[in-house]
């Protein structure tokens, strides 16, 4: 009797170790669904699936990946690490209203200037036009203030925004920094307990080739970091005598007949006004090669006189 209770005891535990190891290669087959699936559908900008596993290895949960969300939140996903670039082009008419409105732009947004430089406007070139080039950077969590705020220059006739995102590179970088300061740590402890001398200059050489290491990613990731948390604006500011604001296709043919007779007038204008300022700076050149030509003339005239006398002289021989 108490043999037949035995064999059904054990019949009753295989068949619950079975039904356990079945749900638990179920459930692994469904994870690894759940990865695949998530790892095809991810945008390109974000590999869900190596964020994941990062998060793993440093303790903390997976997130869920929910392949309905737009592609705009990408910019407020803390997971992507964006370097955001906008380059714009302005026209004004009043050059140094729209540099000091620049400069409260920067400020405001709490930005400020990696470079400026402006061209014409000289002693040599006082009437030329002037060009100014901006590189502004600016927090990222204030780019769309500061773009939005580029119409307050000028008329604006060339924008272009883009952005690159560096999240597998940096996460990479995090994950070899935090295993070369664990192998300094292991390091440290070993040299603590060498007692020969070999192995403590092994030892040292070892720490020195981890921090050789440590320092270069360590830097890769601060200028990662600089890059992310500022934006990059790169601002050509023009000078010009009145804004041109091109007409549309949809514009009807009078409207863009007009558009082109108008150009065609101010750009006379602007070459009759450049001649003349020309002619202005060079006024003491033209004046000598005007003396210059004029004596030419007149030797040459003289010289004309003298041939024609001579021809007549013959003939009357």
């Amino acid at each position: 009797m108490k043999r037949k209770w035995l064999a059904i005891a054990l019949g009753l535990a295989l068949l619950l170790a079975g039904c356990g190891g079945g749900a638990a290669n179920g459930a692994n087959g469904n994870m690894k669904g759940t990865l695949a699936s998530g790892a095809s559908s991810a945008p390109d900008s974000v590999d869900w699936a190596e964020n994941s596993i990062w998060d793993m290895s440093m303790g903390g949960a997976a997130q869920e990946h929910t392949p309905s969300e737009p592609e705009s939140s990408v910019y407020q996903n803390p997971d992507a690490k964006l370097i955001r670039r906008a380059e714009l082009e302005v026209q004004t008419e009043e050059f140094d209203k729209s540099v000091e409105a620049l400069e409260q732009m920067v400020s405001s947004c709490g930005g400020y200037f990696e470079n400026a430089s402006v061209y014409g406007g000289s002693r040599r070139d006082a009437y030329a036009s002037r060009r100014g080039e901006y590189v502004v950077r600016v927090p990222a969590e204030n780019y769309g203030q500061f773009l939005t705020g580029a119409g307050d220059l000028g008329y604006v006739t060339s924008k272009n925004e883009g952005s690159d995102n560096v999240g597998e590179t940096y996460y990479d970088l995090e994950a070899r920094l935090k295993t070369q300061r664990t192998k300094q740590a292991r390091l440290l402890a070993l040299l603590e307990k060498a007692e020969s001398m070999e192995d403590i200059i092994a030892l040292e050489s070892a720490l020195t080739d981890v921090e050789y290491q440590i320092e270069q990613y360590s830097s890769n990731l601060n200028r990662y970091d600089a890059l992310i948390s500022f934006a990059t604006f790169n601002i050509s500011l023009w000078e010009v005598g009145q804004v041109t604001q091109e007409v549309g296709e949809t514009s009807t043919l009078g409207e863009r007949m007009s558009a082109g007779f108008q150009a065609s007038f101010r750009n006379l204008g602007e070459s009759c006004q450049n001649c003349l300022i020309w002619v202005s700076y060079n006024i003491f050149l033209l004046v000598i090669l005007a003396g210059v030509a004029a004596v030419a003339a007149v030797v040459g005239r003289q010289q004309l006189k003298k041939l024609k006398r001579r021809r007549e002289e013959r003939s009357a021989k």
